[in-house]
């Protein structure tokens, strides 16, 4: 019974913690559409006129299709993140949907962030799907959600490693150090996550047990 408690808080945290991450995304996402919306409707008006060249309307043609890339890639993590985790987990996958959920787009001043994996190797864990969300989304959006204005962040890095026994994700911000909020280490730890301590290592890392 205590294990599926467990379970239930770190689930309930999950969804909390996909909330915030979704209304972040929330104007990446009309954004997206409004670039497409509007491309395409310069697109269309000229097109009308016959003596108007291909040339004139070909940039705003790629304008409309990059923001249609961009809010497609968005929408497809959204609905992958809003279905259960195939198991054992693929940490690579969950990273870079969080990632692209996470990052901000060109036309946005908060904070990007890019994925380094090293290697081939399968990188499967044998902690639950929610957990391995839980774990790496919520140190990665209270880095970039920080308020220390005296050192804003515009680059968060997350290295994918494994080593003989797990799988590790390290975060390192440009301008701030990532940590495990409060809120969540208890049901984490709980779960099997382990990760560095902060205040002694250069940048926080998460790690997980391989599969």
């Amino acid at each position: 019974m205590a294990r599926q408690s467990a379970a239930d808080e770190v689930s309930g945290l999950w969804l909390a913690t996909l909330e915030r991450a979704i209304g972040r995304a929330s104007h990446d996402v009309k954004d997206a559409l409004n670039g497409v919306s509007v491309n395409l409707e310069v697109v269309r008006s000229r097109a009308h006129r016959p003596e108007t060249p291909a040339s004139a309307v070909a940039q705003f043609a790629d304008a409309a299709g990059q923001q249609l890339v961009r809010f497609t890639t968005l929408i497809d993590t959204v609905l992958a993140l809003g279905r259960a985790e195939r198991e054992p987990v693929d940490v690579g996958l969950v990273l870079w949907r969080l990632a692209t959920l996470c990052s901000a787009s060109a036309t946005s001043a908060d904070a990007s962030v890019e994925v380094r994996q090293g290697g081939d190797e399968s990188a499967l864990t044998r902690l639950p799907g929610a957990a391995v969300r839980l774990a790496i989304a919520g140190p990665l959006l209270d880095v970039i959600a920080g308020t220390d204005r005296q050192h804003p962040v515009s680059t968060v890095t997350c290295e994918l490693g494994l080593d003989a026994t797990s799988v590790r994700v390290t975060i390192a911000a440009d301008g701030r150090r990532a940590a495990m909020p409060d809120g969540l280490a208890g049901a984490l730890r709980a779960a099997g996550v382990q990760w560095a301590d902060p205040a002694r290592d250069e940048h926080f890392s998460l790690a997980f047990p391989r599969a």
